[in-house]
């Protein structure tokens, strides 16, 4: 499975019917194109690390704009 697959999974689980998931893109943004705000950057952060197995800084997480973004991130640190 994909990161970006396995990004859609715990965005599923974590956002439930609050996101739709189906049209989601790389080029989405987090904030503007998703709504997410900082508690859901939060709960996406701690689902996204248990998922994955990494670690997320503060810096990390005032870098995420888009999906993109995200995907790098746990990219590099995988």
């Amino acid at each position: 499975m994909s990161t970006f697959e396995r990004l859609i999974k715990v965005f599923n689980t974590v956002f439930e019917d609050e996101i739709s998931t189906a049209d989601l893109k790389e080029s989405a943004s987090l904030r503007e194109d998703m709504g997410i705000n900082s508690i859901g950057m939060l709960y996406m952060a701690i689902a996204l690390e248990e998922e994955f197995g990494i670690k997320f800084t503060n810096e990390d997480l005032q870098s995420l704009n888009t999906v993109a973004d995200v995907i790098g991130c746990i990219e590099g640190k995988l």
